[in-house]
């Protein structure tokens, strides 16, 4: 039978590469080889029979069918119930007499009495004459006050504010001018305040323009009127109060004593000259 030359190179191509595959030296006989050569032979292993799976349109028109076969259960609708009517008696309308309710036995309440409260001695101050002599003789140069100082004219300086136009006992006016001559009247206010009790600075322009010199002058506290010779000159209404004795060199507006200071010019260009200047307010307010 002629057999296909290519099935015939094709089989000894395929015994050639198992030859080539197996060992090339042989250390046994012929049939000892081919017995062990038989037992190295390699088969494919079974195919294992899996399950079919269904594919998903099969679930679907499975889970489809089985829903529609399924009987629909029967809805029974409950029993209603029948109530019996209730007869509600009401009570007959006779005219039955009220049942009167027993008094309560009230006894009287006596008010108590309060006897009237006794007033108590008060009670004793603590004795600090011997602390007293302890600061005097430790300390002697601070003097020790018994009495507690009024505070009077402290509560005054407190509540200037409040009154419009507060006039101090030493009164110190002042009109337009300029901010150098300013500054030192400011100064000499401090020093006087300090010194001397109670002073002010005073703005003159607003008693002038409202003509208040006779409430400002008649003012109990005022002692001292202090003012620049050119500011007075111009205060027309203020001039009607002023009033001069030359034998007794004393300058008056009512009944207010009054010092004129010079141009205050001159002791900003000699400073030496404030000091004659302090001198003589020291001597005139000190009298």
């Amino acid at each position: 039978m002629n057999q296909d030359p290519k099935k015939i190179f094709l089989s000894l191509i395929q015994s050639a590469q198992m030859l080539l595959e197996e060992e090339t030296s042989l250390l046994a006989s012929e049939d000892d080889a081919n017995y062990f050569r038989s037992l190295n032979v390699k088969t494919p292993p079974p195919i294992p029979n899996l399950p079919n799976i269904p594919n998903e349109k099969e679930i679907l028109r499975t889970t489809k069918e089985t829903a529609l076969s399924a009987p629909i259960p029967s809805i029974e609708k409950p029993a209603e119930k029948i109530f019996n009517p209730i007869k509600i008696e009401l009570p007959s309308q006779k005219n039955e007499p009220v049942p009167t309710l027993p008094s309560p036995n009230i006894k009287s309440v006596v008010a108590p009495s309060f006897s009237p409260v006794q007033e108590t001695s008060a009670p004793n101050l603590p004795n600090f004459s011997t602390i007293k002599s302890l600061l005097m003789r430790t300390f002697p140069q601070i003097p020790i006050i018994s009495e507690i100082p009024n505070d009077e004219q402290a509560k005054k300086i407190a509540n200037r504010w409040k009154t419009k136009n507060q006039v101090a006992p030493i009164s110190i006016l002042y009109f337009g001018e300029p901010e150098p001559q300013r500054e030192l009247l400011n100064s000499l206010y401090k020093a006087i305040d300090i010194y001397f009790g109670p002073a002010k600075l005073i703005q003159a322009e607003a008693i002038e323009k409202e003509k208040q010199w006779d409430a400002f002058l008649s003012s109990a506290e005022l002692k001292w009127v202090i003012s620049c010779d050119y500011t007075l000159w111009q205060l027309s209404d203020l001039m009607r109060h002023y009033k001069e004795n030359p034998t007794q060199k004393k300058r008056m507006l009512g009944n207010v004593s009054l010092f004129l200071l010079p141009d205050l010019s001159l002791y900003l260009k000699d400073p030496l000259l404030k000091r004659s200047l302090w001198k003589a307010l020291c001597q005139t307010l000190s009298s």
